[in-house]
């Protein structure tokens, strides 16, 4: 990493992003920290900036003079976003475009493993619009590699959990209350989990690897659990009854599908709901391979379940009050 270098961090103000400009803070001769929200006081060497990647014009003015791009932001109109931030990037020279896709532009429905060398689910229309922004976004970046020679590296990160983020994470399923969990499938598929230290920390490592142009990262942490172990572990650190249940992918989606379709015929509107393709891939029955990331990075993930413990789950529960019954039950 070069003390030269002028970083641009698009969706700075997010659950990565937080924990990605505090990495950086101090490496490099300037960090610009772009959110849609309220841009905080400068400080020594980070510059903190109002942007949206829908507006092309803003994108080409807070990457102008920059070296470095990472492209963080979660926004409803994903390639539109994905191709102004290419086109400034293209403009002005960028030597390396980081893009945070997800593990959720794969499909992960079939048993088997699924290998960083693969691309995004080739059949994203059958996709939430998530993950099929983020499949679509992958593929017209990957255009600018071809067409413009721009230095575009694809992460995916899997299941990201640890501090600032949620013990109740939507990516093991839906929790109609804080203490039910229902499984995406039956809850026994062991997920690709990763703390969101690891994961800045693969971004850091990416923005100067050698000849990883063109690659695309399967960022999965090397503590595998399922959703019933997870649920497990919450209950007995939180000391409550978190219960874990299972269901299944064909009539969730196919209930999904009378609703919306009853929906459609009361309203007279077109109402999108969940297919089966994409419940089944939300299950997460494909083991998530990360050698790539290992061996192209140098990436070193948590593999200790005790500090993954601590991270992703102990740090949400607040302590208990001494005369709480239980406490001492």
């Amino acid at each position: 990493m070069a003390q030269s270098d002028i970083v641009v961090i698009l969706g700075g103000a997010g659950f990565i992003g937080r924990t990605l400009s505090k990495m950086l803070r101090g490496k490099v001769a300037e960090l610009r920290i772009v959110s849609r929200g309220v841009a905080a006081p400068d400080e020594p060497g980070v510059r903190f900036l109002r942007g949206d990647v829908l507006d092309a014009a803003r994108m080409a003015e807070v990457i102008k003079g920059a070296t470095a791009v990472y492209h963080l932001t979660v926004e409803g109109r994903y390639t539109d976003g994905a191709r102004n931030v290419a086109e400034a990037c293209v403009q002005h020279g960028i030597r390396r475009l980081v893009y945070a896709s997800t593990s959720d532009a794969l499909n992960l429905s079939r048993r088997g493993t699924i290998y960083e060398t693969e691309g995004p689910d080739p059949r994203p229309e059958l996709r939430n619009d998530y993950s099929r922004g983020k499949a679509e976004s992958e593929m017209l970046l990957r255009g600018y590699i071809d067409r413009h020679n721009l230095g575009v590296v694809i992460m995916r990160p899997c299941l990201v959990v640890g501090r600032g983020g949620r013990l109740a994470h939507g990516g093991i399923g839906r929790w109609p209350t804080q203490t039910t969990l229902v499984a995406w499938g039956d809850g026994r598929n062991k997920m690709p989990f990763v703390l969101v230290e690891d994961v800045a920390q693969a971004m850091v490592l990416a923005l100067d690897a050698p000849g990883i142009e063109g690659n695309a990262f399967n960022l999965a942490g090397d503590v595998f659990l399922s959703a019933r172990e997870y649920a497990a572990i919450a209950a007995e650190r939180s000391l409550r009854n978190i219960r874990c249940v299972s269901s299944s992918p064909f009539f969730y989606a196919a209930n999904c599908m009378m609703k919306g379709q009853l929906k459609a015929l009361l309203t007279r509107k077109p109402v999108d709901y969940p297919t089966y393709h994409d419940a089944a891939s939300s299950a997460m029955r494909t083991f998530v391979d990360n050698s790539q990331s290992k061996r192209l990075l140098g990436w070193k993930p948590n593999d200790s379940l005790d500090v993954f413990v601590r991270e992703a789950i102990d740090s949400h529960i607040e302590p208990m009050h001494p005369d709480d019954f239980r406490v001492s039950g």
